[in-house]
């Protein structure tokens, strides 16, 4: 994840009987109420950045008014500032599976009196269940176990998360312009489980593509995903984090896809990374 990379963290407990303090940290004209202990947390602090590249872009893309989807909303790095930008008149529905993460979104929504955040507390996947959700305590990361798995042996170290699809919820969502998705690697299952909503909305979707996440946690190739849109008309650019945003052209569907891929290779080796962003808006 840009600046702070994504790895599959290992559960650190606090002491016993210890409780999460939360710090007031300014970011984007926002303060958020984030626990002291959090990496994320500490880095902030220290002034670092996080995911210009993409935020820059989809702050720019938004307008008053506007209704935002937020899908895989972590701690509200998206959701809050989002909120302020389209205003009163519009809506940020923020999706998010970590009870943790979500109040953070809740109490910063508060310290800042913004009050057109919706959040859902649930994850997001092509079947209605139950999802085993790895507990963290020192990341704001979490994963999902891959698709199709058994349930864990020792279930003391996982959150029990409610999974439903999109198209499930879609009646409550209204018109929704802007779309921002980043669930580890759930991607292919959460859009396999949105296919009206999206026929129906064509939403403005920022998302991260790492076909490695893709294979380990939705079972899926990345070039499935990416054929998902490719079909529905949508045009493909692609956010990179040191050079200027590129449109995608090629003369087919597979030539966009092989594109989209060696980029995401060229990140992986040259910048020790994870995933590319992408910015996917409906031709015409």
């Amino acid at each position: 994840m840009g600046l702070f990379r994504k790895t599959k963290h290992q559960a650190i407990s606090l002491p016993v009987g210890a409780a999460p303090i939360p710090t007031a940290v300014k970011f984007r004209g926002c303060t958020f109420r984030m626990p002291d202990h959090w990496v994320i947390t500490k880095q902030l602090l220290d002034g670092k950045d996080y995911e210009p590249w993409v935020l820059d872009y989809f702050l720019q893309t938004l307008k008053p008014g506007m209704t935002v989807l937020d899908v895989g909303a972590s701690w509200g790095a998206f959701a809050l500032p989002a909120a302020r930008k389209v205003g009163a008149n519009g809506q940020v529905i923020a999706i998010e599976m970590s009870p943790g993460n979500g109040r953070v979104i809740l109490e910063s929504a508060k310290a800042n009196g913004v009050e057109n955040i919706r959040l859902i507390l649930v994850g997001v996947s092509d079947t209605l269940g139950t999802a085993f959700l790895r507990r963290q305590t020192m990341h704001n990361n979490h994963q999902l176990e891959p698709s199709g798995e058994a349930a864990p042996s020792d279930l003391g170290d996982y959150d029990l998360a409610p999974v439903v699809p999109i198209d499930l919820l879609r009646g409550e969502f209204g018109k929704v312009d802007v779309m921002k998705i980043d669930i580890e690697g759930m991607e292919y299952r959460a859009f396999m489980g949105a296919k009206a909503f999206m026929a129906d909305q064509k939403p403005i979707t920022f998302l991260e593509y790492s076909p490695a996440f893709q294979a380990e946690t939705s079972r899926a190739e990345g070039s499935a995903l990416l054929s998902f849109f490719l079909d529905m008309g949508y045009g493909v650019e692609i956010l990179h984090r040191k050079k200027r945003r590129e449109a995608v052209k090629a003369a087919s569907p597979a030539e966009v896809i092989a594109k989209v891929d060696e980029a995401w290779k060229r990140h992986v080796e040259d910048d020790n990374g994870t995933h590319l962003d992408l910015c996917l808006k409906a031709r015409g």
